[in-house]
Parts: structure tokens; C-alpha cells; sequence
């Protein structure tokens, strides 16, 4: 039997009237890397602004997938100032050619040296050599330790060189624990560490939440506030700590007795302005008048209402002066003889 052919279409079976496919659109590497809003550089900063710009873009250039080539046209638009000068001083001592090969290895290398220089490297790779935990926590440590590693990355380029480093700079407790246990990994150390320093921290004793000081509970519901200080008594308090018991009641009644014409603060009587004598009620002085009943017609000294008073026994103004003393009384004002005629 003859074979059978192959019915279906062969690869070079194609029809004439097939379209080519489009052409690809070229890639403008330029517009799709200042779309990710790279940071710039101007070398005017700290040293460790170099490295973390560097980084900053080579994170921006692995998501591109871009090429030397790509990296150093891109790189380009992010010196700015005195990086941007510096660098077009460095491209004047090359040649076209070392210019056109020059890749970003290269350039890393001549940035680093120019802005951060190896004074600065050794003395931050001695800092991680010394590093120790001392006060700071095992979060805190760790993550200077991480920040310091790149300083020294021949101490650390292997997971048992970083955990040896790491055991060495914590504190003697924790250090000790781990050392008896067997050959862990930098990871394994850092969560043993962390749950040992959460075991040493002391309990939280729990306490009853305290009250404001401007209010206390008693009992059924309601609240009063707090005493008052011993500094800020009353200035009716003032002087009782040493009274005996049975001096406190009568003097402090006495203390706040009103006497006439005094007013609640304790004050006296205004003088008179006329002929400042302290008396109660308007000043009779010039009216004519008598100045024990403020009739008209005759003297103090010949009042009837005066003479009254004595024929019943009470003791007239002049008896009762030294009580007034004694009492705290204001003193009547002095009684004026007017002047008298010549006697015929």
C-alpha cells in the first residue's frame, strides 16, 4: 500500500496573502525609568547618601532589566550640582572608547571613592567589630548589626561566620545560654535571643487603676472632694492647731462676732472727713442740732432724752466709754461745745 500523504498544512505551506507580523515599538528605556521617580544626587550630603542613592537605583534598573548601556544613559539624569560637574571632569580624562565600554561597576567604583572615602569605610568597619549589645535591645542590636555588615562583607559572607559574629556582641546572660546549646544558624540565634530576653523581663504587677484626685468615692454613689491641704486654711482655721478643746468653740464664735460699724472683712468705721472722728450715721457737726438726739433747741450736755435715760439708771456715754474700750466699740465722736456769749 502506498503511504498515506500528510494532510495538514506543512510549515512552508504558507499563503501569500499572510500579513508579516507588526514591528515591535523600540523601547525608550529613558521614559520608563524617570516614571518610577528615581531620587537624585547631588554630593553636597553625608557620605551615606552615595550608598543609599546607589541603591536606590539599582533596585529601579533589576525591575527594568537594564543593561550597562541603560544604566550609565539613565544614571545621567539624576546627578544634579557638584555630582553632575564632578562627573562630566571624570568623563574629560577618558577616551571615547573607555567612555562607550565604561559599565556601572565601574562607576560605582569611582562614586564611592570620591564620596565616600576609605577613611570613613574603616572607621564604620571598626565599628562593627566592636559592636556589643550593652543596654540596647536585641531588635535594636540586630538591626545595627544588619546596618554595619557591608562595611566588612568578608566577616559575614557565610551563614556561620554571621551567626558567630552575632553571639559574640550579645549581652553575657544570653550569651552564655546560647553558647551551650549546639551550632545554630544566624536566624536560629536571633529567635532564641529575642524569646530569652522576653523570659528575663520582669512580671507587671497589676494594679487597681487610681482615682482622680478631685473626686473619692464613698458609699452610695456620691463623691466628694478631696480635703484640703494643711498650706491653704481658711484664714478663720488660722492659729487653731494649738488650741486646747474647750478654747476653740468660744473664741472662734467671738472671732467671727460682728460689732456696729464693722463690715464682714472686720473693718472699722470710716474716720469723718470733717474732723476724723469715727462715729455712726451723717456727721451733725455745723447743723446746730443736738448730737445725742438731733433735735434742735439745746446742747448734748441738756438733751432730755439724756437726762431720761439717767433718771432710769442706765449709764450715760461717758460711763460706758471704758466698755466701749474693753468691747471693741467704736468710740461716739467727742461731743462740741459751741461757743458761748459773753456773760452778762
Amino acid at each position: 500500500m502506498p503511504p498515506r500523504r500528510n494532510q495538514g498544512r506543512n510549515f512552508d505551506d504558507r499563503r501569500e496573502d499572510t500579513p508579516p507580523p507588526p514591528p515591535q515599538p523600540e523601547r525608550r528605556i529613558e521614559e520608563l525609568f524617570l516614571r518610577q521617580n528615581p531620587p537624585e544626587f547631588s554630593g553636597t550630603g553625608n557620605p551615606q547618601e552615595a550608598e543609599d542613592w546607589v541603591r536606590a537605583l539599582e533596585r529601579i534598573f533589576k525591575f527594568l532589566r537594564c543593561n550597562d548601556q541603560e544604566r550609565m544613559l539613565c544614571m545621567s539624569f539624576q546627578l544634579t550640582g557638584s555630582a553632575d560637574y564632578w562627573w562630566e571632569a571624570r568623563q574629560k580624562t577618558l577616551t571615547p572608547e573607555q567612555i562607550e565600554n565604561y559599565t556601572w561597576e565601574q562607576f560605582k567604583t569611582t562614586l564611592f571613592e570620591k564620596y565616600m572615602p576609605r577613611s570613613y569605610r574603616k572607621q564604620r568597619e571598626a565599628e562593627f567589630a566592636n559592636l556589643k549589645q550593652g543596654k540596647k535591645s536585641v531588635a535594636e542590636y540586630d538591626r545595627e548589626f544588619c546596618d554595619l555588615s557591608r562595611f566588612a562583607p568578608q566577616k559575614v559572607d557565610t551563614d556561620e561566620k554571621m551567626s558567630e559574629l552575632f553571639c559574640a556582641g550579645l549581652r553575657q546572660d544570653i550569651r552564655v545560654v546560647l553558647a551551650s546549646q549546639a551550632a545554630l544558624s544566624y536566624t536560629e540565634a536571633l529567635n532564641r535571643a529575642l524569646d530569652m530576653e522576653l523570659a528575663m523581663q520582669p512580671e507587671k504587677v497589676l494594679q487597681a487603676p487610681a482615682l482622680p484626685l478631685t473626686q473619692t468615692k464613698i458609699p452610695g454613689g456620691q463623691q466628694k472632694a478631696p480635703p484640703a491641704q494643711s498650706g491653704k486654711r481658711k484664714w478663720e482655721d488660722r492659729g487653731q492647731g494649738n488650741r486646747k478643746p474647750w478654747q476653740g468653740q468660744g473664741q472662734q464664735q467671738q472671732g467671727k462676732q460682728q460689732y456696729p460699724g464693722q463690715s464682714s472683712g472686720q473693718q472699722r468705721t470710716p474716720p469723718c472727713a470733717k474732723y476724723n472722728k469715727m462715729h455712726l450715721g451723717v456727721c451733725k457737726d455745723g447743723l446746730n442740732v443736738c448730737y445725742n438726739c438731733g433735735q434742735a433747741g439745746h446742747y448734748s450736755s441738756h438733751c432730755p432724752s439724756k437726762q431720761q435715760e439717767m433718771a432710769r439708771g442706765k449709764p450715760d456715754a461717758s460711763s460706758a466709754q471704758p466698755l466701749r474700750a474693753i468691747m471693741g466699740y467704736p468710740q461716739p465722736p467727742q461731743q462740741q461745745r459751741q461757743p458761748q456769749g459773753p456773760q452778762k
